[in-house]
C-alpha cells in the first residue's frame, strides 16, 4: 500500500542497483543498453512498487544551452 506521495529518483535507482550488484560480487556494465532504456525500466520498477519517480526540479534546468539536445536531435 502507497504511504502518501512518496518519490525517488530513477537515476539514483540504477546508481544503487549497480552498487548492490557489484557488492555481490557481479560486474555490471554500464555501457550494455542505453540510459534511456536504464531510465524507463527504473521508472517502471518504481512506480510498480507504488513509487512516483521524480528527480530534483534543479535537475530539469537547461543549463548547458540546449547543446545536449542539439547534439542528439541535429547532430551539432
Amino acid at each position: 500500500m502507497s504511504q502518501g506521495n512518496q518519490t525517488y529518483d530513477p537515476r539514483r535507482l540504477v546508481e544503487d542497483v549497480i552498487e548492490l550488484l557489484t557488492e555481490r560480487g557481479l560486474q555490471p556494465d554500464r555501457d550494455s543498453g542505453t540510459a534511456v532504456d536504464r531510465m524507463t525500466a527504473a521508472s517502471k520498477l518504481l512506480r510498480n512498487l507504488g513509487v512516483m519517480p521524480a528527480a530534483a526540479p534543479e535537475d530539469w534546468l537547461d543549463l548547458d544551452g540546449q547543446r545536449g539536445y542539439n547534439r542528439v536531435v541535429h547532430g551539432d
